[in-house]
């Protein structure tokens, strides 16, 4: 089993290549820095990869949005990834390679971990390769390659792995993998962790259903041992988002799940070469890219065909499982949502409810896998099944495929920055400072304040501070008093100004007023990026 899992991994790794080439050619440099969520995430994995042992007791007071308090638990915390980014960054790498790399482990080790799953549940090669490459290389994914937590999804399998045991071996150790599995998946993504909640819910209530009698009760008391488990490793991370909700009452509303709710569209929606020809008019009207192929579909109904292998307790597991999360993305949509989801606080912390899709595609990876499982059994002694197996997961890869991905270059943060590492007590602020309608222009300033991690008014998340966006309209009259009293009444003390962006957005009179501004003295110069600091 060992060194079937090792060849696996290293199938797996292969693949994740295959499916984002050209990223693996120049990780330091490919990368998608027009993209402001892609920004927003390297900053956030390199910012837990810097706190988590400079100063972890503060990892989620991250140095944007000063002086709001959380705000890295504005978005996705990601602090699984941050570790996995951590020898990176020490190691001098920039934070678009600890992206890049982060990334490509996450396509590897989540078809890894399906695959083994399949693997242990079936004991067949074939639907171990076929799982993992629909687990780990979708339709889903390729349209998400700036939101790096959507590749991570590794745990999702021991989690399952557990809840599984915990109705057939019934130990005590099954509840803490199940409780350990749960929470890594929940340290990946704040949306995962709703995911995973419902997947687990739906997942075990099929097993309850199907759970001989004398069975049940040890596996609710093992469940609940397990949510003990997931609780003690995640108060840390739940207290966080809890504290921001109350100080910025911070939540999703029901008018946001209602925007961002799942439709039919969504799982006729594919970006692969193969199918984007006729996809592409459910693509433009869908809010979740879903399809999973068709040959995970005739595979995956192959697994619930009855008969006398027909679907046993697992598939039937995976089916509920699949057929629940589709519901919960419907469910905004249905007639009186708003009362349900006043109800149900999963739904306060995730506005696009249709990217649950990603469980249900997981879950119809699994069941293709037990299809393919099950074709070997009627055909595995024939001399042709080693090359129908083999057609299967070229088939299974084929249809997700989107290589060679669009990317661009990135050409490293100025050095000028390094200018404010030596800046004791500095507080930053980058000009222009974009408002609420343009704000994804802040995105690539976090990305800069890598460099020197003084703290910045700037940033851009899911959330918009009330402090930011009451302080952004005084800073568009810079360099007038106004604007200069503002600064140095909130603490700021130097001032990042983007010539060409300035210049562009205010005119030049404005750029060449600062110069006869006796307040402010500049210290450094790169190109077009001027630092000064204010007197």
């Amino acid at each position: 089993m060992r060194a079937r899992a090792g060849t696996l991994l290293v199938i797996c790794a292969l693949l994740a290549v295959a499916h984002t080439w050209p990223y693996a050619r120049a990780p330091h440099r490919h990368s998608r820095v027009d993209n402001a969520d892609y920004l927003l995430n390297a900053w956030a994995i390199s910012w837990v990869a810097h706190q988590a042992w400079s100063d972890p007791l503060r990892l989620f007071d991250g140095n944007v949005f000063w002086p709001a308090r959380g705000s890295l638990a504005f978005s996705e915390a990601m602090v699984v990834q941050g570790l996995m980014a951590a020898p990176i960054r020490a190691l001098g790498g920039s934070p678009i390679l600890a992206f890049n790399g982060v990334m490509l482990a996450g396509f590897t080790l989540t078809a890894f971990a399906f695959g083994l799953l399949a693997l242990r549940w079936t004991g067949s090669w074939p639907a171990a390769l076929v799982t993992a490459s629909a687990a780990g290389f979708n339709a889903h994914l390729f349209t998400r390659m700036a939101q790096i937590q959507a590749m991570h999804v590794e745990f999702l399998a021991l989690a399952l792995f557990g809840l599984d045991q915990i109705f057939t071996r019934a130990k005590v150790r099954d509840a803490v993998t199940l409780g350990v599995g749960f929470a890594l998946q929940g340290l990946t993504s704040i949306y995962l962790l709703a995911f995973t909640t419902w997947a687990l819910i739906f997942a075990g209530a099929s097993r309850l259903c199907t759970a001989g009698r004398g069975r049940r009760w040890r596996a609710v008391a093992l469940a609940g041992l397990a949510a003990a488990v997931a609780l003690g490793l995640l108060a840390f991370y739940l207290h966080a988002y809890y504290q921001v909700h109350l100080d910025q009452r911070f939540a999703r509303t029901s008018a946001d799940n209602v925007s961002l709710a799942g439709s039919y569209t969504d799982y006729l929606s594919s970006v692969s070469w193969v199918h984007y020809w006729w996809s592409r008019p459910f693509v433009e009207v869908s809010r979740s890219i879903n399809f999973p192929g068709v040959t995970v579909l005739v595979l995956a109904a192959g697994a619930l065909l009855p008969g006398r292998s027909g679907p046993e307790a697992r598939q039937i597991m995976c089916a509920v499982g699949a057929a629940g999360c589709v519901a919960v993305a419907l469910l905004p949509r249905m007639p009186g949502y708003e009362r349900i989801h006043d109800l149900v606080p999963l739904f306060w912390a995730v506005r696009a409810q249709a990217h649950i899709g990603q469980i249900v595609l997981l879950f119809l990876a699994l069941l293709a896998g037990f299809g393919a499982a099950r074709l070997q059994q009627a055909w595995g002694a024939r001399r042709r099944w080693p090359a129908v197996a083999a057609a299967l997961v070229v088939l299974v890869n084929a249809e997700a495929c989107r290589a060679p991905l669009p990317y661009r270059d990135f050409t490293g943060i100025p050095d000028v920055y390094e200018a404010l590492r030596s800046e004791p007590g500095a507080v930053v602020v980058e000009l222009p400072a974009y408002g609420r309608r343009d704000w994804a222009g802040n995105a690539v300033y976090m990305l800069n304040s890598t460099r020197h991690w003084k703290p910045i008014v700037n940033g851009y998340s899911g959330f918009l501070p009330a402090s930011y966006a009451r302080l952004q309209p005084a800073l568009e009259g810079f360099p007038g008093h106004d604007a200069l009293e503002t600064m140095h009444r909130r603490g700021i003390t130097h001032a990042v100004l983007h010539e060409a962006a300035f210049v562009g957005m205010y005119g030049r009179q404005r750029f060449d007023d600062i110069g006869a501004v006796h307040s402010l003295s500049e210290i450094a110069r790169d190109g077009d990026v001027h630092i000064y600091r204010l007197r």
